[in-house]
């Protein structure tokens, strides 16, 4: 299998997988019976190796094992990280090299209009205050030559067919310009071609000859081809792809590499594996490494998948709440909804990417108030300093939630980080208070109260802009944060359910141990398929199609062999992207099968794009008159891979064992002080029931239950609010 194991290796029955935020580093170990224990540690951007190394023993030592008795027996290792973000965000890349097709020499600068993304509200509504995103390239480092491939024509095959060479490709001006290149000190070359993804030809010819330059010379760096990052239409997306393989991903390989060192050196035997942005994992040697970027907030959608499977939920709303950001995530007839591009740090990529959408308030969100008395809250964020509590210069959300008593500050991680109260009030009645004029509790109650309405009104945005009703979902929320604040963001908003684990701290790590090994492969193709064509062509059409994903399938399985899969085991699920002729944007439509050959197979695949367009759109919205397009084929292949299990529990009785109950704590809530029961996560049993007010405890986080609200334990242990 992909990750070492076989399928009759009992003694390798571990899962672990991990999360490594900004905050802090959660490791999920899935023991064989497919109960969970959860380590965590304070993330280390400049030694991942150690934050893993950490947080595994820490979940280890639950269970009474040591690092290696874990990794010895464990059959897959999952580890999603926020490196290459990281390396985007702060420029510190490979200086990259960039050759192109002649007269597109300035494509590097010319964003498509998008000098909005990544500014606030306030600042995208005002175009005199959008600016341009940090180049990934220095455009002193372009060089065009001299090809060109037609890319066919929107009105049909009236003129040349796709894919046709209109000029060859000019071998001496690839030449000279590597040449440049490598003289200017560059550390990889990115090739992007108009309609390589038509015809990928030029492209990998291009890489022939500067490998041949880099040979003469005595050099060895990357070379990478869009056609081979992200074949689909509109160059400047798939250039953003392809500048972040080169800038980033490359590089980044290096420390993950460093990770899957760290755990082979405890005994692990398989290879180390990483999330893509659509879901799926793969391993470091995947050669489209920039589609792990953002791995963290998938893996818990990927979990809440799993979830919404094994409880029958068919429409589900998440909240992901951590130190730096507020994520949520629509799941539709228990599917995720799914981008084609994805807007990561100032740049839209051609990344297929699970839709998420994000607000800067976090655990570790920074609180300020400016010269005007207006109440700031984030997007700045401490992240593994927690706040002023802790190692951090500034107040953050989480200062507050210590100073109104709702976080122990004796038992943060379970006691390992001590935080200081009394600092917390202080920079909460200096930095808030005293500016306002209020008492600094009624102040601290008024910055949450801001906070959690800022979180609900994301909740009702992401369901009504669906056209849905919050009625029909439940609400799945986790992460660090979220049990904390859960009943301020929810206060108001009527969902069917409202539920959460008692792992909720590491749930996003525990999505990365439900994800399949998974490849995704798209291409491009132009294919008009107008309600008066012909039997004949629609046959043609069909072939076409069918073609292109007989060379996915060969592509998969031979990109698969080279990671160690057994391909006789890989499974292929197929899908296209389709629109009605004169749209501008396509969908993606998942098919029953991949073998298209008839007329019938063409009406069958439009019937397919009718069923899920009128599931993201109402029926009036239907064009069928028009025709329709495909502009691109998908195909997802899948090897087996271990998979944890929810085990049911024997239901006991409502009332507690009186281990679980700890004691008591005076809590400042909305407006008064009121005393909490506080009870231990570990010692509930399924069946019981929380009455509030209370607190439950647990070493990764802290579930409020508010006055006139309970929580009820189900066989799962899955906590429902109520």
């Amino acid at each position: 299998m992909a990750d070492g194991t076989s399928s009759g290796d009992n003694e390798r029955n571990f899962i672990l997988a991990l999360d490594a935020g900004g905050t802090m580093t959660d490791a999920i170990l899935v023991k064989p019976d497919g109960s969970f224990t959860v380590g965590k540690s304070i993330t280390r951007k400049e030694d991942e190796a150690r934050s893993y190394r950490d947080s595994v023993s820490d979940a280890a030592q639950s269970i009474d094992m040591t690092s290696d008795d874990v990794h010895a027996q464990c059959g897959a290792d999952i580890y999603c990280g926020t490196g290459m973000l990281n390396t985007v965000l702060t420029g510190e890349g490979r200086r990259v090299g960039l050759i192109v097709t002649r007269g597109f020499d300035d494509i590097s600068t010319m964003e498509g209009g998008l000098t909005y993304l990544g500014q606030t509200q306030a600042e995208s509504l005002h175009q005199q205050l959008h600016r341009h995103t940090r180049p990934l390239v220095d455009a002193s480092d372009v060089r065009s030559v001299s090809e060109r491939i037609g890319g066919g024509c929107y009105q049909g095959n009236i003129h040349l067919p796709p894919g046709h060479v209109l000029i060859p490709l000019n071998e001496n001006h690839v030449r000279d310009a590597a040449n440049e290149l490598l003289d200017r000190g560059v550390e990889v070359i990115g090739i992007l071609f108009l309609y390589s993804f038509v015809n990928p030809e030029h492209e990998h010819r291009a890489k022939e000859v500067i490998e041949e330059v880099l040979k003469g010379r005595g050099q060895d760096i990357p070379v990478v081809c869009s056609a081979d990052v992200a074949p689909v239409a509109k160059e400047n997306p798939r250039l953003k792809s392809l500048l972040f393989q080169c800038f980033a991903a490359e590089q980044v390989r290096e420390s993950l590499l460093e990770v899957e060192k760290e755990a082979k050196g405890f005994g692990y035997r398989g290879r180390l594996l990483t999330l893509l942005s659509y879901g799926g994992a793969v391993n470091m040697e995947y050669p489209r490494l920039y589609e792990t970027m953002i791995s963290g907030p998938i893996g818990g959608l990927i979990g809440a998948q799993f979830v919404a499977e094994q409880l029958e939920i068919d429409q589900l709303v998440t909240a992901d709440m951590g130190g730096t950001s507020f994520d949520v995530g629509l799941l539709l007839d228990r599917r995720m909804g799914m981008t084609k591009t994805a807007d990561i740090a100032g740049h839209r990529l051609a990344l297929p990417m699970v839709e998420i959408d994000s607000v800067g308030s976090g655990a570790g969100s920074v609180v300020s108030i400016d010269q005007y008395r207006r109440l700031h809250v984030g997007p700045e964020s401490a992240g593994a300093k927690v706040g002023i509590c802790f190692e951090y210069d500034r107040l953050t959300v989480t200062d507050i939630n210590v100073a109104l008593g709702y976080v122990d500050p004796d038992y943060f991680l379970g006691g390992q980080v001590k935080l200081d109260r009394d600092r917390a009030l202080s920079a909460l009645e200096s930095e808030v208070a005293k500016p306002l004029g209020l008492d600094v509790y009624n102040a601290g109650a008024g910055v949450l109260e801001i906070v959690n309405s800022e979180m609900a009104d994301l909740l009702r945005t992401m369901v009504a802009a669906k056209g849905y009703d919050t009625h029909d979902f439940t609400l799945l929320y986790y992460g660090g944060a979220g049990p904390v604040h859960m009943w301020g963001f929810t206060a108001g908003i009527e969902f069917a359910d409202v539920i959460t684990m008692p792992w909720a701290a590491g749930f996003s790590a525990f999505g990365a141990a439900c994800a399949e090994y998974m490849h995704r492969y798209d291409r491009g193709l132009r294919e008009l398929i107008p309600n008066d064509m012909s039997q004949e062509d629609r046959v043609g059409c069909a072939s076409r199609i069918d073609q292109a994903w007989r060379e996915l399938e060969d592509e998969a399985r031979e990109e698969m062999r080279k990671e160690g899969v057994n391909v006789d085991r890989v499974v292929f699920r197929y899908g296209v992207s389709a629109r009605y002729i004169g749209q501008l944007e396509s969908f993606d439509t998942r098919l029953e099968s991949g073998n298209v050959k008839s007329a019938q197979d063409i009406d069958d695949l439009i019937q397919s794009f009718e069923v899920m367009y009128t599931k993201v759109y109402p029926e009036g919205a239907r064009f069928p008159d028009a025709g329709y397009s495909v502009t691109a084929v998908h195909l997802e292949a899948v090897a087996p891979k271990p998979q944890p299990v929810l085990g049911k529990r024997e239901l006991k009785g409502e009332k507690p064992s009186d281990s679980a109950y700890v004691g008591s704590r005076d809590v400042f809530h909305r407006d008064a002080w009121m005393q909490f029961r506080v009870f231990e996560m570990q010692e509930l049993d399924a069946g019981n029931v929380i009455e509030g007010p209370a607190i439950i405890r647990d070493p990764m986080t802290t579930v409020v239950v508010p006055p006139n609200r309970r929580k009820e334990l189900d066989e799962y242990r899955i906590l429902h609010y109520r």
